[in-house]
């Protein structure tokens, strides 16, 4: 009998082993996601030291405003280049119409998030398509390795679909296959596990500083959201609308075209964020269909700022960390130093900031010692250009942080060279 017990528990006990061999294998599951379980995330692209000593300078260098000084500095743009309003689009799945979906959006200058799994069936024939759209001001987000979902989810479903192979993996597969800096961006797929506060800090563990939900599908919560700003928490940011037909498991998409431009006209009145959803495969292409019929009346708006969804969030972070003081002048030139902590490795963003002057014959601006050209017209479609704008007494100067500011203007009936 006791000979008997004890094959039993070694086979027993092999029995578990093999099958935790296999769920180990068939998840990626390693000790490190384990033992980091309840480690908190550190704010990603935080540098170390003196931003001020990396411009050269001292506390002692900054100024106080002048009274009645000529050039003045108002405050920063809550958009990129003092737009109205921001347009967000995100497309989901390593599908081919991904192509299909890149080529009509180009056609009317609105900036997509792809949110791709790289290890889906047809992700190699996506990255030539991808790359030039990385080239063309989009960006591509990760949706994980392998798109596992369950409905429900689970906490352990959950624990043993977000490991670090699917959430690091799929980043590093997109920096492998792409010359994208950084990968801001994650989408949960099917919306699964987005209201788990221990995959929300993995997310930010690993350094995104977005991860986009999909709410309720199966209840239809997801086509409307109505997000209309950015999302109190990154990492469960919803969105305002799907623009797509019925898929997955929803009961229902959402198509018809005054409704849907209707949603936009409402966030755009209020100078808010619209932020849009697709999945390219639910979609009818050509001018007279739905989709590009939406894309017509919300795509070409000068006043509108074209953004992904990544350095959108991002930008949020550089508005929020950047300073402005005012330097010493030299001569005929006023002088501003515009300085963060972010690593610009991560941020790679510029920032929008408003001076006032008298208007001028000429006005010269340079930022790190370079000039920057001036913007006359056209979209607001790049997060990561330099220029300055002009409209009467008001500048508007687009550059990246952490440099100084120079000003030098000639001015009629002055005298000023």
């Amino acid at each position: 009998m006791k000979r008997l017990f004890l094959i039993f528990t070694s086979v027993s006990l092999l029995a578990l082993a093999v099958g935790y061999l296999i769920y180990t294998w068939n998840s990626h599951l390693t000790w490190r996601d384990i033992a980091a379980f309840n480690a908190k995330p550190l704010a990603a692209g935080t540098l170390k030291g003196d931003p001020l000593g990396r411009l050269g300078l001292k506390r002692a260098d900054l100024r106080e405003p002048t009274p009645g000084a000529i050039i003045s500095y108002l405050g920063k743009s809550r958009y990129l280049n003092d737009a109205r309003a921001a347009v967000v689009h995100t497309i989901d799945d390593s599908t081919p119409y991904i192509i299909d979906c890149l080529d009509a959006l180009d056609k009317y200058g609105i900036k997509a998030t792809v949110f791709v799994s790289t290890e889906g069936r047809f992700i190699s024939q996506l990255w030539p398509r991808l790359r030039r759209a990385i080239a063309n001001g989009h960006e591509v987000g990760s949706h994980s390795r392998r798109h596992q979902c369950q409905w429900p989810d689970t906490r352990l479903f959950c624990f043993r679909a977000y490991t670090d192979y699917e959430i690091s993996g799929s980043r590093e597969d997109i920096l492998n296959n792409t010359s994208q800096p950084y990968v801001w961006s994650w989408c949960y797929p099917c919306g699964n596990c987005a209201n788990y506060e221990f995959i929300q800090r993995k997310l930010a563990r690993a350094g995104y500083l977005i991860a986009r939900n999909y709410p309720g599908e199966a209840q239809d919560m997801h086509n409307v959201p109505n997000l209309q700003s950015y999302d109190f928490n990154p990492y469960n940011a919803s969105y305002t609308q799907v623009v797509q037909k019925k898929g997955g498991i929803a009961k229902s998409g959402r198509t018809n075209v005054p409704e849907i431009n209707a949603k936009f006209d409402e966030v755009y009145q209020q100078g808010g964020i619209y932020n849009f959803l697709s999945h390219p495969q639910w979609l009818d292409y050509g001018a007279d269909q739905f989709y590009q019929r939406h894309l017509a009346h919300v795509g070409r708006r000068s006043d509108v700022w074209y953004v992904p969804m990544g350095p959108l969030y991002a930008y949020r972070t550089v508005l929020e960390k950047t300073v402005v003081r005012a330097l010493e002048s030299k001569g005929l030139t006023d002088r501003f130093a515009v300085y963060n902590d972010l690593d610009p490795k991560v941020f790679t963003n510029s920032i929008t900031l408003e001076f006032s002057l008298p208007e001028a014959d000429q006005v010269h601006i340079r930022a790190g010692g370079k000039p920057l050209p001036e913007k006359i017209q056209g979209l607001t479609d790049r997060w990561d250009a330099e220029y300055f704008r002009r409209a009467g007494e008001r500048v508007w100067v687009t550059i990246h942080p952490n440099t100084i500011l120079e000003f030098r203007c000639s001015f009629q009936n002055r005298g000023n060279e």
